[in-house]
């Protein structure tokens, strides 16, 4: 019986062998299929496609890999010429899309159809978005790459060194790992990393891109603890951003710089003499105002990081890590900050500035009596540690102003229009009463003289 089996299920194989060739879709002819990049401004994909009958449309198919909540497929319909053998092109422009980090990984395909009807889709091609000017070179440990031009090996061994050191703490202070390649573009100078970027803040010093998992940096070129701590700073960014990666969830500012500056180490003294003093002057600011961004005024922007940073480390020292590592969890799950707070550490942002402001000896968080609007936490990136700048550059952390640290009193109401106001609903009221009143005396003399007249 198994013979017969096997001998029907080859006639069968030969049978319907030919069906299958038949209904196989027409290889694509596709020649010249290549990306030309004018960095960091444009990308040209270009190529030569032909088929047996004129071609009557083209689609280019594109995008980039990344972390992301679904699949993001771009379409661009370039001009052509009909023909069996045309050539096409279309560019995409960055200054218009927005620039992808330097490193970031490209892919492209055609799709096309001619006159029959017969459909055709190119081999999936990809290449790396960098440049080509420079002598860029790669070492690696792990998963940690490195790439730099313009110093030599021992410099980049001593920043992937630094890299190796960051994940090592996060790994043991904050549960924080990776299981997939990290990428690491060092630039020799601030100038250069700022090319490789359209429309970033003149002073960036380093810039982290969690959902591609890949940070940059200029070097200081004066201070080898600062360039150091830039790498350990943005790889922790990397790191929590990846993840605690969410499509609707969101993680509260001071929780990620805050484990960025923990990472680096102790603050230096300049930051920590400014907290100290913001605990005895009383001049710290409220953790809830930390949720989002954090100040353009420099002294409470850097104050702002400084504090972070002492809550996290609150935190870890004084509850452990674990419990850390299920905080970013339960953000990762979508859980607003005060729901995850009250579900680790049995309290919400309030109890935690009342806990953190008693372990450093500040003064009692005050309370309002009138409830304030808070500001609604929003995503703000990290583009350099503030602790250590160098003295040839004065970067300064990116913040969104908000309204939580403005000085200015609000103005003073006029009470004039209220008073004019008044006045005029006073007379419009005196003129409907003399209104009625003499309608109402008409009436009654008007049916006295009714009534003597019968008489």
């Amino acid at each position: 019986m198994r013979t017969k089996l096997t001998i029907f299920l080859l006639l069968f194989g030969i049978l319907i062998q030919p069906a299958q060739s038949a209904f196989a879709l027409p290889r694509a002819d596709v020649t010249n299929d290549q990306v030309m990049f004018d960095f960091p401004n444009t990308a040209t994909f270009s190529a030569t496609l032909s088929a047996d009958s004129n071609i009557t449309s083209v689609t280019l198919e594109y995008g980039n890999e990344q972390q992301t909540c679904g699949e993001v497929v771009a379409k661009a319909f370039p001009d052509f010429t009909s023909a069996k053998d045309t050539q096409v092109e279309w560019t995409w422009d960055m200054r218009q899309s927005g620039s992808l980090p330097p490193g970031a990984s490209i892919w492209w395909r055609w799709l096309y159809t001619d006159e029959t009807g017969a459909q055709f889709t190119s081999e999936l091609k990809t290449a790396t978005w960098l440049d080509n000017v420079h002598d860029w070179q790669t070492i690696s440990s792990g998963d940690l790459r490195l790439h730099w031009y313009g110093n030599d090996k021992s410099f980049a061994q001593t920043m992937l060194d630094a890299g190796v050191e960051g994940l090592r703490r996060n790994k043991e202070q904050a549960g924080l790992g990776t299981d997939t390649p990290i990428d690491l573009y060092v630039y020799p100078n601030y100038d250069d990393m700022k090319d490789a970027i359209l429309y970033e803040p003149s002073w960036t010093g380093g810039m982290a891109f969690p959902e591609y998992n890949i940070f940059i940096m200029g070097v200081s070129q004066s201070d080898s603890a600062w360039d150091q701590n830039t790498v350990i700073h943005e790889l922790t960014h990397i790191l929590t951003g990846h993840f605690t990666f969410s499509c609707i969830g969101s993680m509260p500012t001071w929780l990620s710089e805050g484990l960025s500056m923990f990472s680096e180490g102790e603050l230096d003294s300049n930051a920590q003499a400014q907290l100290d003093q913001a605990i005895r002057a009383d001049d710290l600011l409220s953790v809830r105002s930390l949720n989002g961004g954090f100040s353009e005024l420099p002294d409470k922007a850097n104050l702002s990081y400084s504090q972070s940073q002492s809550i996290v480390s609150f935190l870890i020292k004084t509850y452990g890590q674990e419990k850390l590592t299920q905080l970013l969890v339960a953000l990762r799950d979508a859980k607003p900050i005060d729901d995850a707070l009250l579900e680790i550490y049995g309290f919400d942002t309030d109890g935690l500035e009342d806990a953190w402001r008693q372990s450093i000896g500040a003064a009692p968080r005050a309370v309002s009596a009138q409830p304030t609007s808070q500001p609604t936490p929003t995503f703000v990136p990290t583009y350099v540690p503030v602790s250590g700048a160098p003295l040839a550059v004065t970067p300064t952390p990116y913040a969104v102003p908000t309204s939580s640290f403005t000085d200015a009193k609000p103005a003073e109401t006029s009470k004039t229009p209220f008073i004019l106001l008044t006045i005029a609903l006073v007379c419009i009221c005196l003129v409907i009463l003399i209104v009625l009143g003499v309608a109402i005396l008409g009436f009654v003399v008007r049916s006295q003289n009714q009534k003597a007249g019968k008489k």
